[in-house]
């Protein structure tokens, strides 16, 4: 049965940035809906590892690494604000992140970006082989050198979304999962909102957080949006049988210790269109990836493979604020 929402806000798209925003748009008063084509969080917000690391993200300063590096310093207040509301333990572990050098080469790298992230202010620390082991003795005989910013860390993903799912809902935002987005309601130059699979949705402003399907909502106004699916494929094993207590984040791949018993390997990156799923070849690059900075993950209980579709731009910079053209519309998405 279709049915008219009005709301002042429409945001298209659940995962962690659409529920993010819903969230602190109802926290301000206003009456938000959102709409999602899939499960909430379906998909890459789900399939990512969860890691809180702009140091590790971005190889130069500027006004991305700046934004990052603020949100990290307000996400500890923020997250636990979302548990108290959405009564759902995101599992935030800020137990700093290693970045590992396992070879000459890779050394001289991290001396790099050593070199220009002190000179940027930020708060990272050399540490030799020997003290790289005794932080985390897992680690493997060859590890050279690592980067280590202690602020760093890592939250369980699909344990925040359900949080954000429970928050918005205590706060009135309209949830609509299972709800496809088919087209633009216009007037002119402006959008008044959006017609989907179960009825019209009318808002004074819609913003569109559908990840890689935002440049397809897009289209629908004549607006090109560099924005594409890249498919990720990722793994867990079992802690039971490897102690890691941070993120090792390397250059073949990375290691993600969660509160729930697992460690989270990653990740591929595949253009492989909307095609979804996991390869043989992708779980094998995504083990042979994490295996030579812990050997004894040989012994870990595989868990599971999964794999989801990030947003990606041509430059790597995600795309914040009004679709050019129009009028009550803008879009957060591209945040690769």
């Amino acid at each position: 049965m279709k049915h008219t929402v009005t709301s002042d806000c429409l945001v298209v798209g659940g995962g962690i940035i659409g529920l993010s925003l819903a969230y602190e748009l109802a926290g301000r008063g206003l009456q938000v809906a959102l709409v999602e084509q899939g499960n909430l969080g379906g998909q890459a917000s789900a399939a990512a590892a969860g890691i809180l690391g702009p140091l590790q993200e971005f190889d130069q300063p500027g006004p991305l690494l700046d934004l990052g590096l603020a949100s990290l310093a307000l996400y500890p207040q923020w997250v636990e604000e979302v548990r108290e509301v959405g009564g759902v333990d995101p599992q935030l572990m800020l137990e700093g992140i290693l970045r590992v050098a396992m070879n000459e080469q890779e050394e001289a790298q991290l001396r790099e970006r050593y070199a220009w992230q002190k000179a940027a202010g930020c708060r990272v620390e050399w540490l030799d082989a020997q003290q790289l082991r005794q932080l985390e003795p897992e680690l493997a005989a060859s590890a050279r050198a690592a980067l280590y910013s202690a602020e760093e860390g890592n939250v369980n993903n699909q344990m925040l979304l359900m949080a954000l799912a429970a928050a918005c809902r205590r706060r009135g935002v309209r949830l609509l999962p299972g709800t496809v987005a088919i087209g633009a309601i216009t007037s002119g130059r402006r959008v008044l909102g959006i017609e989907t699979t179960a009825g019209a949705c009318h808002a004074a402003q819609t913003v569109i957080t559908a990840g890689a399907w935002a440049s397809v909502i897009a289209r629908w106004l004549s607006v090109d949006l560099p924005i594409r699916p890249v498919r990720g494929q990722v793994a867990a094993v079992s802690s039971e049988e490897v102690s890691l207590r941070r993120v090792i984040f390397g250059y073949g791949g990375y290691l993600v210790p969660k509160k729930d018993g697992r460690i989270v390997l990653g990740a591929t990156e595949d253009e492989a269109g909307f095609r979804q799923g996991v390869t043989l070849g992708g779980l094998a690059a995504v083990l042979n990836g994490a295996l030579p900075y812990v050997p004894k993950l040989k012994q870990a209980p595989f868990l599971a493979a999964w794999s989801g579709l990030r947003p990606a731009t041509a430059d790597g910079l995600p795309l914040l604020g009004p679709l050019p053209g129009w009028d009550g519309i803008a879009v957060a998405g591209g945040p690769f």
